[in-house]
């Protein structure tokens, strides 16, 4: 029975199945099924009661509910509002737990007696069913499961590896599956896949893709995610997904013959699986565990979350059929703020690198030579195209060749490779000029600025430090030393080379956006803002600095402020790789702030 303070229609979230693009629809309960509407449209599409399915049983206390319809099959409809569920069983209460629940033990009640022996009472008392079915799938099966869905996702991305990646990754496999605490049979593949992320599966079973390893700016960062996956496998995240998934009807066939039809199809369900928060911070505490257990340092898992962060542009753009993030579709994954949070509070302990140099090295190139990406660095400028930076990188080697100490042409090659994003090859030619130079401030400040982009933030500044002895005025070693010290929490370090950048060249606008970064992060926000005004007033097309001010504002629930300066930024040209930051963050923001203008 409805009350009057029953919602007639909810915000939805509708996905083709296929991409991970999504649009906003409205959604309405009427006598013939759910009905669309798109905004800004006058059509509508319906979906008949009898045509919906839900791949986990509906409790009528769901705060979120994930739809599909029969006939379609492919396209789902997400909605998260507590009254939602509620109403739609009055109109299909086939999807009820209690009527899924009763068809899916259907098949085989028979055989499964012993399982429902074990799980009957938390079945009828609503208490993690599908765990319980996990837990009581014996191993073997989970094991065979697992193989057979690396299978599956091998039809359609091939295993890449060398002899040597391949030791390096089982080498990292095992230093942290050690650390578990009990025995842990696991299997790490490397896929050719572009995608940036990793895969539990049963039965030990973990997928890798060449995005994230390629992504990934240090070994630690893919330790960090490697033992995040594995606590979902202590925990049996993914064989409890499955059963979500699939039905208890499905799985026990599964169990007790293991349909080739099925096993084939499984692969993908299991690589789109979305956790709960809850199962997501169990496994971030199983990493943390892991990580200090194997002496790798938890540092590099925080500053993988921190680079998909910025990747990601901070907020999902949220305008119909723009591209969304799982967040905003799904909203169960915990907010990347908050996990980095929990990470960086973890105390120092002693550590050594994940893997070794050379290790880390094959196995980037376990899929064949590639740049990984590296995070915005405040004020760099946009990379030059590939094809300048190749004329100049045959330039210089072919002086090379005629001179091999010639200091300008390593110099110039070390240029260039860094605007490739090749920072190995960078610091290479750059430690031969160095060799032979010295001296020279500006080597010394080009290598510190590859290691920098590669995190290697020591061994940056070294460099710096060595670049400021030699030219105490340097501007660039100066200003890259503050950003260094930020990244590693060397707040007082940081101000001070502001400080002085700003009393020796009081125009550096750089000096005040940078500075005010760190005055952000010590939560000082009214000495952030002042600075972020100096810059805005030196450049009043710094785009980032209006979009970072604009975020400033919208904290402090200063909106008409924060519009202004959101437009300003979109306004602005991206004249450094923060730009590109500026222009995503201030977009969605404005999507946020004023919903439905252009």
């Amino acid at each position: 029975m409805s009350t009057h303070s029953d919602v007639t229609s909810f915000a939805g979230m509708l996905s083709d199945g296929r991409s991970a693009d999504a649009m906003r629809v409205e959604v309405s309960l009427s006598d013939k099924g759910l009905e669309l509407r798109p905004p800004r449209s006058a059509g509508m599409w319906v979906w008949p009661y009898e045509e919906l399915r839900c791949s986990v049983p509906l409790s009528a206390k769901a705060g979120d509910v994930l739809l599909s319809q029969q006939v379609e099959g492919a396209q789902t409809l997400f909605v998260a509002h507590p009254q939602f569920a509620r109403q739609l069983l009055t109109h299909a209460p086939a999807l009820s737990a209690a009527r899924q629940r009763l068809l899916g033990l259907r098949p085989g009640l028979a055989v499964m007696a012993t399982v429902l022996a074990a799980t009957l009472g938390m079945w009828f008392f609503d208490l993690h069913p599908a765990q319980a079915v996990a837990r009581v799938m014996p191993q073997p099966a989970r094991a065979a499961l697992g193989r057979n869905v690396v299978a599956s996702v091998l039809k359609e991305h091939r295993v890449c590896e060398t002899p040597a990646s391949r030791v390096a990754l089982d080498r990292l496999t095992q230093r942290l599956s050690a650390a578990a605490g009990r025995p842990l049979d696991v299997r790490v593949t490397l896929v050719d896949w572009k995608l940036v992320n990793a895969f539990a599966l049963p039965g030990g079973q973990i997928i890798l893709t060449r995005g994230l390893v390629q992504t990934a700016g240090s070994p630690d960062e893919v330790a960090g995610v490697l033992a995040h996956e594995l606590g979902h496998a202590l925990e049996l995240h993914p064989e409890t997904g499955l059963v979500r998934a699939m039905g208890l009807a499905a799985v026990t066939q599964l169990l007790l013959a293991g349909s080739a039809g099925t096993v084939s199809n499984i692969g993908l369900i299991l690589t789109q699986l979305r956790y709960t928060r809850i199962a997501e911070h169990e496994a971030d505490v199983h990493a943390l565990r892991l990580l200090k257990g194997a002496g790798i340092s938890h540092k590099g898992f925080g500053d993988f979350f921190e680079r998909i962060d910025r990747l990601e542009g901070g907020y999902p753009p949220s305008q119909t059929g723009k591209r969304i993030t799982d967040y905003e579709v799904i909203r169960t994954h915990p907010l990347t703020a908050e996990r980095i949070a929990m990470v960086r509070a973890q105390p120092v302990y002693p550590s050594t690198p994940a893997l070794s140099d050379d290790d880390w090295r094959v196995l980037r190139n376990g899929c064949g030579p590639a740049a990984a990406p590296v995070p915005p660095l405040p004020n760099v400028p946009t990379p030059v195209p590939a094809s300048d930076a190749d004329r100049e990188i045959a330039d210089a080697t072919k002086a090379l060749e005629a001179n091999p100490n010639d200091v300008a042409a390593l110099q110039k090659r070390a240029s260039a490779y860094a605007k490739k994003r090749q920072q190995g090859l960078a610091i290479a030619d750059f430690s031969r000029a160095i060799e032979l130079k010295p001296g020279d401030a500006a080597l010394h400040f080009g290598r510190g600025f590859a290691h920098q982009s590669e995190r290697r933030y020591e061994e940056a500044l070294r460099d710096y430090d060595e670049a400021i002895r030699v030219a105490p005025n340097h501007v660039g070693a100066r200003n890259a030393r503050g950003n260094t010290f930020r990244a590693l929490k060397r707040y007082d370090a940081a101000l001070g080379d502001f400080d002085h950048l700003v009393r020796f060249n009081p125009k550096f606008v750089a000096a005040y956006y940078n500075r005010a970064l760190v005055l952000v992060d010590l939560q000082q926000t009214d000495d952030a803002l002042r600075d972020l005004s100096a810059a805005i007033a030196l450049d009043k097309d710094y785009a980032a600095a209006h979009a970072q001010r604009g975020l400033l504002y919208e904290k402090a629930r200063k909106r008409e402020e924060a519009i202004a300066d959101f437009r300003a930024a979109l306004a602005a040209p991206a004249k450094f790789e923060s730009g590109a930051w500026a222009h995503r963050t201030a977009r969605a923001r404005l999507d946020v702030l004023e919903p439905g203008k252009p």
